[in-house]
């Protein structure tokens, strides 16, 4: 019992210490830690560690530090118990699983900076358990919560970002993977930071960026990898795909396939190459143009990959829909094997839009059957071609009328048309939403874009502060305000690549 009061003098201490200076903050909290820690590694908690009354002693929010390492010291207690990684009483719907949630849903960012690695060991955790009974939307919310509660922005890449959007793949929680996946990514945990005042260093302090306190020694991310990284976007174009939003769709593949590399690419940037060919084919009718960042041995390595995606949509395209079938059939095999047979289907079903879509170029009206005539050999019915048509103008994919004659005789005439005046304010609406989002974003970007240039010693007031002290000589002498070391260096095989 004396352990659980001394925890408890060290929680009412760190509450004091809030109301001081963040150099008094900082200082207490990191005692804390290191007393917790001892705690915990030391099993001083004895029989205490596995008392479900232990955690009614301390509450999630106002003892966020406390709290974190009663429940990983709870959980390693059940689990030298059991010998299972992830004990019963972790299992939903325990009491002990209950317990995480609310702290999760709940616990203060600030001092949990300090803790990283044990917050991020309970995520884990949580994702392990959903997944042991096979119920993974149970963790989705939970991960996404307290990702969004440590790091509104999400803006530094940490393993939690991919280990989120997998689980929502898993549990086919699309919508919910969307407040993080649609936040930027600019930054990767740094190993060291470059603040611009010294009470910026302090994880308690108030940081215009989390990058600042999500670094490599916070232990908030795991090691990463660049395999991680295009896992995550992979993944997450997959997560747009399964919600029809195409263009989001291409550009987070569009990350994956333009990654620059020094040797050969990897079969994550195939699989994207491969997803992104029928996206654009399903977004814009078209094989779109590879990005100017990836080389052109690299397309054709890309090309020469994946063939039969290249061959689908040259056949898309000439719209020419028996070939397209027959590409379709001949290749049914390849399309399994790689999982996009729904998309290839998607892709067969987009034909009749953007066939419609481009006939609208040409012609302002025409009927039915001579539309079918239009489409290529269609070997479909007027009534069921009618039909197609029909839904197309319902989902607004299509600006058209459909007018039928009073004699059964004649074939429904199709009108192409403009919006009328309700749906063009819907759409001035949507474009001003748009515009009012793109500049938020924007916004953000370009906040990002000045601090990557303050770390890594490019903002005006740096380089005009080395062009004042430049000292230039026939003998090649080094300006004595820099130094050696601090010269840049470019990998010029990483530069080639991606010229």
């Amino acid at each position: 019992m004396e352990v659980i009061e001394g925890l408890m003098t060290q929680s009412a201490q760190l509450r004091e210490a809030a109301y001081l200076s963040d150099q008094s903050y900082d200082r207490q909290i990191r005692e804390n830690v290191a007393s917790l820690r001892h705690v915990v590694s030391t099993k001083s908690l004895g029989a205490f560690a596995s008392n479900d009354s232990l955690l009614d002693h301390f509450d999630p929010v106002a003892d966020s530090l406390v709290y974190l390492f009663l429940l990983r010291a709870q959980i390693q207690a059940f689990q030298e118990q059991s010998r299972e990684k992830v004990p019963a009483a972790l299992l939903p719907p325990g009491n002990l699983w209950s317990r995480v949630v609310s702290y999760l849903r709940t616990f203060d960012p600030v001092p949990v900076r300090y803790a990283g690695q044990e917050w991020r060991q309970l995520i884990e955790l949580v994702a392990q358990a959903a997944q042991v009974v096979s119920k993974h939307i149970l963790a989705v919310r939970m991960v996404r919560d307290a990702m969004l509660r440590l790091d509104p922005s999400c803006a530094v890449f940490t393993s939690t970002h991919l280990l989120f959007v997998r689980l929502c793949l898993r549990a086919r929680a699309y919508t919910y993977a969307l407040p993080v996946l649609d936040k930027y990514v600019c930054h990767f945990p740094t190993s060291t930071s470059h603040p611009a005042s010294k009470s910026s260093v302090l994880p308690c302090a108030a940081h215009d960026s989390s990058l600042s306190f999500i670094t490599e020694t916070s232990g908030i991310s795991a090691k990463l990898t660049y395999k991680d990284y295009l896992q995550y976007f992979l993944c997450g174009g997959m997560v747009y795909m399964a919600l029809k939003q195409w263009s989001k769709a291409a550009r987070f593949l569009g990350i994956v396939i333009s990654m620059p590399t020094v040797g050969p690419i990897s079969m994550i940037m195939v699989e994207a190459y491969k997803k992104w060919i029928l996206v654009s084919l399903l977004e814009k009718g078209k094989l779109s143009s590879p990005s100017n960042l990836i080389s052109p041995n690299v397309v054709k390595v890309y090309h020469s990959l994946a063939k039969p995606y290249v061959n689908l949509a040259h056949s898309f395209q000439r719209g020419d829909l028996k070939h397209l079938e027959a590409e379709v059939d001949a290749a049914r095999d390849i399309w399994c094997t790689d999982n996009n047979m729904g998309l290839v289907s998607q892709v067969l079903g987009a034909y009749s839009k953007h066939t419609v879509l481009g006939i609208k170029q040409t012609f302002a009206a025409l009927t039915v059957k001579e539309l079918a005539d239009q489409a290529s050999p269609v070997r479909m019915s007027d009534e069921a071609t009618e039909s197609v048509i029909a839904s197309l103008i319902m989902s607004g994919a299509v600006k058209a009328t459909l007018v039928q004659h009073s004699s059964q005789n004649s074939s429904t005439m199709l009108r192409f048309s403009e919006a009328h005046s309700l749906t063009q304010l819907s759409d001035e609406s949507k474009t001003q939403t748009c515009l009012a989002w793109e500049r938020q974003s924007l916004g953000t970007l370009m906040g990002h874009l000045d601090e990557i240039s303050h770390h890594m010693e490019l903002s005006d007031e740096f380089v005009d502060g080395m062009q004042k002290g430049q000292v230039w000589s026939n003998t090649g002498d080094v300006n004595p305000g820099i130094g050696e070391d601090t010269a840049l260096e470019i990998d010029e095989d990483l530069m080639g690549e991606v010229s």
